[in-house]
């Protein structure tokens, strides 16, 4: 799972120590978050969001989701440890769609004769497709060869526009040996 925020941050915790952290701390954690979140309340509130920075219900519901749960927690942890997410760098990775590689059908694009695997063989490369909702059924189109190219950057995900309207994703992948 490729995670989008930082979910401490939301629910204000970002201070405190995350092995001590139990749930009746995430508990208060919510509700003051949701206060703060909450359009009626906002402006008398602002719970443990920054002045600049708004979170809306659905953000704090998400990271209360992910925080509460035992085993997403451990996950998410690990992802966090794992990015280096910064102190307000996080940011850039809003307002795209998460997707990942398993959200696609994968296919041959027959209209591509590429360098399969590095090794000078040519041959079809492997696609993986995704309808948009624009109604283009194939608008997301992500080849062998993009994802390569990302992982030899370093990179777990990559940048995929709609070939039928101006929306675009993020989509994450792993690198599968053999």
């Amino acid at each position: 799972m490729v995670y989008t925020k930082n979910y401490y941050r939301i629910l204000g915790l970002e201070t405190k120590s995350r092995e001590h952290l139990d749930q009746d701390d995430l508990k208060k954690a919510y509700r003051t978050a949701l206060l703060g979140a909450h359009p009626d309340t906002a402006s008398a509130s602002q719970g443990g969001q920054g002045k600049n920075e708004v979170y809306t219900v659905d953000d704090v519901k998400e990271a209360f989701g992910v925080l509460s749960d035992a085993t997403q927690r451990v996950e998410y942890d690990g992802w966090i440890a794992g990015r280096g997410v910064e102190e307000g760098r996080e940011g850039f990775l809003l307002g795209l769609e998460v997707l990942d590689l398993s959200d696609f059908v994968a296919g041959e694009d027959e209209g591509s004769d590429a360098e399969v695997g590095g090794n000078g063989a040519t041959g079809p490369q492997v696609e993986w497709t995704r309808s948009c909702r624009c109604g283009n059924e194939k608008g997301f189109r992500i080849t062998e060869k993009e994802l390569e190219d990302a992982e030899g950057r370093g990179e777990k995900e990559v940048l995929v526009g709609c070939e039928g309207c101006s929306l675009w994703v993020r989509v994450g992948f792993d690198v599968e040996e053999g």
